[in-house]
């Protein structure tokens, strides 16, 4: 490995093929939906905390248990990044470990599931501003720090590689 981080324009064209991934899972999880089969649709009187239970089994967990597998795995990178050249190491270098691999995804997908609770209570008409408008608030201060950190510092440590000590440098040719 090279040690050096991996380049802004690197990291986006990463950063696309693996939405390319998601967006793929996400239309998996909707087929059902549009012909009609709703097996989750949620109940007048279900809890929200239900629905949001729901929700995150259903597309935030599959999304870190991708990011996950792949970046703790041999290639120490999604599909995107492997495809961008880039892989997820240690701070100091070295393989970043399946703790620090679980724990920047976790960091990386909060925002998401913020914004899921959010919107569901928003979507609902729950009177419910108590819980969504500091999840809302809370996604977009985190997802601004994420991209601010990303731009600003010179190693390009995003706020998920600050929080579990990782970083996405170059990989060796």
């Amino acid at each position: 490995m090279t040690g050096e981080p991996g380049s802004r324009a690197r990291r986006v064209v990463a950063l696309g093929w693996d939405y390319l991934v998601i967006v793929g899972w996400l239309a998996l999880l909707a087929v059902p939906y549009l012909l009609g089969v709703r097996p989750f649709a949620r109940p007048a009187d279900a809890s929200p905390i239900v629905a949001d239970l729901v929700i995150t089994v259903l597309s935030v967990v599959p999304v870190w248990v991708y990011l996950v597998v792949t970046e703790a795995g041999t290639a120490q990178a999604t599909w995107g990044k492997r495809r961008a050249g880039l892989i997820v190491t240690a701070d100091g270098g070295g393989r970043a470990g399946l703790g620090r691999i679980m724990a920047r995804n976790a960091v990386k997908l909060l925002p998401w599931q913020l914004a899921h609770i959010a919107v569901l209570r928003f979507w609902t008409a729950e009177d419910d501003s108590v819980v969504a408008v500091p999840a809302i608030v809370l996604c977009y201060v985190l997802a601004g720090a994420t991209v601010a950190s990303a731009l600003l510092r010179r190693d390009r440590a995003a706020l998920h590689d600050l929080v579990a000590g990782t970083r996405v440098v170059g990989r060796a040719r």
